[in-house]
């Protein structure tokens, strides 16, 4: 990867820039706060955006803008990949917008996050590292100045967390970290099941002792079994006896109940006999006296066409009555209507229409005329009263003929009903002969029958005594085969509860053997965990991070010695990565050396944890980029001259260094000099 252009529109001290970068060394040149560390940060944020802790939206975006953007172009693999990042102001922070990616003449619109890993793909990083909370960017390309001497001053733990990270070896302590907690989930999982299989044994000794009992159940079943079957066997003789006894009984009974039915026929006909004959005479009597009630009389016709033929009279009598009312009500109504105008007008002064005064004469003219309508309604309404009168005469007269023919057609339905019941009794007596000869007919054969039907019953003598002895008998069996049937049942009922017993036992002992038998291989598993594998991960661990230490320290020796070149002190790293300086052979720590020592340790520190990231992860696209911010701070010209030497050795195609030493631009390649001038930075052409 090679830096080729970046573009800054409202970046801190940045309205609106564009900076070219050759290849080789490059100097940013500039007073110190001139803006050159800015160019450095918008890189950073332009290939990974905002970072958390690190590199926030506010610290970038100019004070009083709303909005922000930087573009930077680089090389990659003979390709120039273009991308753009947005900051936005809001209410409460400033936040990334989303941006976009031109590779191959393609514009991709992208947000924030698919941006960043987009470039992680492309510069070949570890897509795990994109949730490391240290981007290995600040560890392969770029460091700020205030992070240069961070890791040479942090605890030796974090130090090496750090490094882990770096160099992808957490992993085996995360792994460890893990198989030290299943372990302990694997012996808490252990005290389970051993506390559930702790009584194994007693309940494989339970379970023997049950089929023992078992066994001897059986035994006993096999025992009672022909007891029950032979007192089965008797009672069912018994009572196929009972029941043949039973059917001749229900034969008898038949037969009783025949005799019994044809007595109560005979006696019924007997009655029924006994009742027709006074019935009979009954009827004789009555129909005597209809005959004197008859004698001499005629039946006339019915009177019912006629009495309706004048009920229809009436009601149209009354229709025409009901019409002349509703006249007589009209010009009632009318008569009341113009003496109550008549009664106003006489009190009225004034028009109510024109307020003008009624005279005398108007209102006696009216009177006059309304006094000549009522006379005539009075006589209309007279003329329809007479009219009523009349209807009503005519009507009443009709109802009174109405009366008398409904009258004499009572007395003619009278003589009809007697005549009807003279007839009808006439063939009841008849009726009644014809039944008396049939019933002495029919009690005759009753007797003939049942006569019979007691003959045959003398057949079955004493069958009662016979039953009630055999039922005797087979009570005795009942209770006998009850008895055998009752200890038969307990034996069995004995051995289904040991069986089910033995049953739920079984269950248990194969639930707890397969707990046991997981509880073996659990403990199988702890102590291949435990004494094996963690020890495997140590020793792999061990083994990585020394082949990591060696070349780390062998660099390390070699920068400082190149850019300290003083005989009397010499450095090495201990087995934490922690630098330790000796310095007439004595021990010295980090902090008690002077500005430019410290800084060459850091730069050393710096530059060979580079090459060895590098060289450890393969595919990383960064390897021929360096950005270094101000790492000359407390250099001695003769360690500036160093400087060059070493930036020689690295052999890297474009390394960017900021500077304000003048010194760095005699081994610069190009140098871009960056100046401010009121607040605003620009690059001085």
């Amino acid at each position: 990867m090679l830096l080729k252009s970046l573009y800054l529109e409202n970046i801190r001290s940045y309205t609106s820039q564009k900076i070219e970068f050759p290849s080789g060394i490059v100097l940013l040149s500039g007073d110190i706060g001139s803006g050159k560390s800015t160019i450095l940060l918008a890189i950073e944020f332009a290939l990974f955006g905002i970072l958390p802790g690190e590199l926030s939206g506010g610290t970038l975006l100019r004070n009083g803008e709303d909005k922000g953007t930087v573009e930077i172009i680089f090389e990659l693999n003979n390709q120039k990949i273009k991308i753009q990042r947005t900051l936005k102001k809001t209410k409460t922070s400033v936040t990334q917008g989303n941006g976009h990616i031109i590779k191959q003449g393609i514009k991709k619109d992208m947000t924030p996050v698919e941006l960043k890993t987009a470039v992680f793909d492309l510069l070949g990083y570890p897509k795990e590292m994109l949730t490391k909370s240290k981007n290995i960017y600040r560890f392969t390309v770029y460091t700020p100045q205030e992070d240069m001497k961070r890791i040479l001053m942090e605890k030796k733990e974090d130090r090496l967390d750090v490094l882990r990270k770096l160099f992808d070896i957490d992993k085996y302590k995360r792994i460890q970290d893990n198989t030290s907690l299943y372990v302990r989930q694997i012996k808490e999982n252990q005290k389970e099941k051993a506390g559930i299989t702790s009584d194994l044994e007693e309940k494989k000794k339970n379970r023997d002792a049950r089929q023992k009992e078992f066994i001897l159940a059986e035994k006993k079943l096999h025992e009672l079994k022909p007891k029950v079957d032979a007192a089965k066997i008797k009672v069912q003789h018994k009572q196929k006896i009972i029941t043949e006894i039973e059917k001749r009984q229900k034969t008898l009974t038949e037969l009783k109940q025949k005799i019994a039915v044809i007595e109560s026929e005979i006696t019924s006909k007997k009655e029924q006999h006994k009742t027709n004959l006074s019935q009979a005479k009954e009827l004789e009597k009555e129909t005597t006296k209809l005959r004197e009630e008859l004698s001499g009389t005629e039946i006339k016709k019915s009177f019912i066409e006629e009495i309706d033929s004048l009920n229809k009279k009436i009601q149209k009598i009354s229709k025409e009555t009901q019409a002349i009312l509703e006249k007589k009500t009209i010009r009632e109504t009318d008569k009341k209507r113009s003496e109550e105008l008549k009664k106003k007008i006489a009190e009225l002064n004034n028009c109510p229409t024109c307020l003008q005064i009624v005279d005398k004469n108007h209102k006696e003219q009216i009177a006059f005329k309304e006094d000549e309508k009522i006379q005539e309604l009075i006589l209309h309404i007279d003329k329809h009263l007479k009219e009523i009168s009349e209807k009503e005469t005519i009507k009443k007269e009709l109802e009174n003929k109405i009366e008398e023919l409904r009258k004499k057609e009572k007395q003619t339905a009278e003589l009809r009903i007697k005549q009807n019941t003279l007839e009808n009794k006439e063939k009841q007596i008849d009726n009644i002969t014809q039944t008396q000869e049939k019933l002495l007919k029919t009690i005759d054969a009753a007797e003939t029958e049942k006569e019979k039907i007691q003959t045959e019953t003398k057949k079955y003598k004493d069958l009662e005594k016979e039953l009630q002895e055999h039922k005797k008998e087979l009570n005795f069996l009942q209770e006998t085969e009850k008895k055998e049937e009752i200890e038969f049942n307990r034996a069995a009922e004995k051995k289904e509860n040991i069986k089910s017993i033995i049953q739920e036992l079984d269950m248990e002992i194969n639930k707890k053997e397969k707990i046991h038998s997981e509880l073996m291989k659990l403990n199988d598993i702890k102590n291949w965990l435990s004494d094996y594998f963690i020890k495997l991960t140590e020793t792999i661990e061990k083994q990585v991070m020394l082949r990591v230490y060696h070349e780390f320290n062998e660099l390390f020796q070699t920068w400082f010695d190149a850019l300290i070149a003083d005989e009397t002190i010499s450095c090495r790293l201990d087995d934490t990565f922690t630098p330790v300086i000796i310095q007439n052979g004595y021990d010295v720590d980090v902090v008690n050396l002077s500005g430019g020592e410290k800084t060459a340790c850091a730069l050393a520190y710096r530059l060979a944890l580079n090459k060895v990231i590098n060289d450890l992860i393969t595919g990383i696209n960064t390897k021929e980029l360096l950005i270094l911010d101000e790492p000359t701070d407390g250099f001695s010209s003769e360690q500036l001259d160093q400087m060059r030497d070493v930036l020689e050795q690295l052999n890297m195609k474009q390394i960017i260094i900021v500077s304000h030493e003048t010194k760095v631009e005699t081994f610069a390649d190009q140098i871009i000099k960056v100046q401010k001038n009121e607040h605003i930075s620009e690059i001085q052409q």
